[in-house]
């Protein structure tokens, strides 16, 4: 919202160049595989504003939207992306992976959640649920 128009067409063409790359890749790959946060699944936190909210991890507070550093690399370029649960930590909460196709090739990437759900087992709700 504090952005110049020049700063925004700037912004643009970096984008622009970003979508580029990505569609170059994907002319011989037809998903990536990345996190889908830097962190497993953690219980949820509606104890303040989510500005304001941190994550404990491995003993340092880490701001909340940190989280959304991986989902970034999809959004940003205007990517669909399908999160996928493949594992569980230890307390039952959800390890997924995130799927990145190429720029509105949505089916994709559902098409290879398909997958993932088969060889995987799928989501399951955690025991605190």
């Amino acid at each position: 919202m504090t952005m110049t128009h020049a700063s925004w067409i700037k912004t643009g063409r970096v984008r622009s160049g970003l979508r580029a790359r990505w569609q170059a890749l994907f002319q011989d790959f037809d998903v990536v595989l990345c996190p889908p946060m830097p962190t497993v699944a953690f219980p949820h936190d509606h104890s303040s504003p989510m500005g304001a909210r941190e994550l404990d991890i491995d003993g340092k507070k880490v701001p909340y939207y940190n989280q959304l550093a991986w989902a970034g690399i999809a959004t940003s370029n205007g990517l669909p992306a399908t999160t996928v649960p493949i594992a569980h930590t230890d307390s039952g909460l959800p390890i997924g992976v995130q799927i990145i196709g190429d720029y509105l090739d949505d089916n994709t990437t559902i098409a290879f959640a398909g997958l993932f759900e088969r060889e995987f087992g799928g989501f399951s709700p955690p025991p605190s649920l």
